[in-house]
């Protein structure tokens, strides 16, 4: 434990927010004006350096994260500097992901994403899809609907790219799904689809109260996705579109099956003031599971260590061991199982049906790719050869 670096980290560069997202994990939290000063940032970045330099992590992820980021762009754009400048000096291999609501967008913003993007860097916009469900859920700090703006944001953002010579790729999208949207996940994809947006990601709203029904409605959908895919890359005579699909291409299994998540592991979250958790829901939910600051380094092992020791063979729900189950890349959360039942290895039932459910179907859908690439002998011949074959 002692050993292992923080290769993966969130910076809360602010808990300010200006929207009001009903499922906000975040509750009270997102409201507070608290936001990272440059002096905390660079003592951030300093400690996470010289963390990497101790145990000799070549290569680094840092999450620009909130609130929402980009009300402390100021300090966004001179820790980015910082860092990269240090990354260079330390040849380590720096790369930023900046998550964003998507309602804001100025000169300054504009200026900076270009050198950002430029640098092979990430940002994903926080949409749940169709305007429908997007003004549902996702709404202003005045209640006001906030599809239109975010949209229009992108649209901007992707001509600006393409102005610059800058991959469309470079442009993401988040979405939470819930149990009102849940069923509007195969609309939502092809939505983002005709934004031209090339990766898509849905996750599961861990606090809702998930049922039998929704597993079924969540893997019709997932179906519906994977069939649209398929036709994709028939009708293209590529696999483009099924590489691009993280939806259901995205479960892969870990180095070992131990493993539970990454937080306190590889993973910290730092927050405004520069203490130090295990990863943000750590602090949103349980303040007091703090690792340490980056002004005194890491004070609380104990805390590190009830992360670091959680191994997925020794997980359960009720009577079920989770060791003898093949998902190897399981998103139950450790730190809610902690939080709700105050063991991080009891996991809940429902989450464990969803989640087994999911990896079932993509398990199934990877075969059924795979079953027409054998039959055509893909490894054989070139893509264009094995969808012309493969359309007869």
């Amino acid at each position: 434990m002692r050993n292992t670096p923080f290769t993966v980290s969130h910076l809360i560069l602010t808990e300010d927010c200006n929207l009001r997202c009903k499922y906000c994990y975040e509750n009270a939290n997102r409201c507070k004006n608290n936001y990272m000063s440059f002096d905390t940032a660079k003592k951030s970045a300093d400690f996470l350096f010289d963390n990497a330099l101790k145990y000799g992590a070549k290569e680094l992820t840092w999450k620009f994260f909130g609130g929402e980021p980009l009300l402390n762009l100021d300090v966004m754009i001179k820790i980015f500097r910082y860092a990269v400048d240090k990354a260079n000096q330390y040849h380590i291999k720096l790369s930023f992901i900046l998550i964003t609501n998507g309602t804001m967008y100025n000169k300054q913003f504009e200026e900076f994403i270009l050198e950002y993007c430029k640098a092979g860097n990430v940002i994903v916009f926080s949409i749940d899809g169709i305007p429908e469900v997007q003004d549902k859920n996702r709404i202003t700090a005045n209640g006001k609907p906030t599809s239109g703006i975010v949209v229009e944001n992108i649209l901007k953002l992707k001509t600006l790219f393409e102005k610059n010579q800058i991959e469309s790729g470079s442009i993401n999208t988040h979405s939470v799904v819930t149990k009102d949207n849940i069923s509007k996940m195969f609309l939502s994809y092809k939505y983002f689809q005709h934004l031209g947006i090339d990766s898509t990601r849905f996750d599961l709203s861990y606090d809702e109260a998930w049922n039998e029904n929704d597993i079924s409605i969540y893997i019709e959908q997932l179906s519906l996705i994977a069939d649209s895919v398929y036709e994709e890359c028939i009708a293209l005579g590529s696999l483009t579109p099924y590489e691009k699909a993280f939806v259901i291409n995205g479960l892969k299994p870990v180095c070992s099956s131990e493993i539970t998540c990454d937080a306190a592991r590889s993973l910290c979250t730092i927050i405004p003031n520069g203490d130090i958790y295990p990863c943000q829901r750590a602090y949103f939910y349980n303040p007091g599971l703090k690792l340490g600051n980056v002004f005194d380094g890491i004070i609380d092992n104990n805390i590190r260590k009830l992360f670091f020791d959680a191994c997925r063979s020794d997980m359960h729900v009720d009577n079920i061991n989770c060791g003898k189950c093949d998902n190897t890349d399981c998103r139950i959360c450790i730190l809610l199982n902690y939080g709700k039942r105050n063991d991080v290895l009891k996991c809940s039932r429902v989450s464990c049906a969803i989640y087994k459910a999911k990896w079932d179907f993509i398990i199934e859908t990877k075969k059924r790719f795979y079953k027409l690439f054998n039959k055509h002998n893909y490894n054989k011949c070139n893509e264009m050869t094995f969808f012309k074959a493969a359309n007869k």
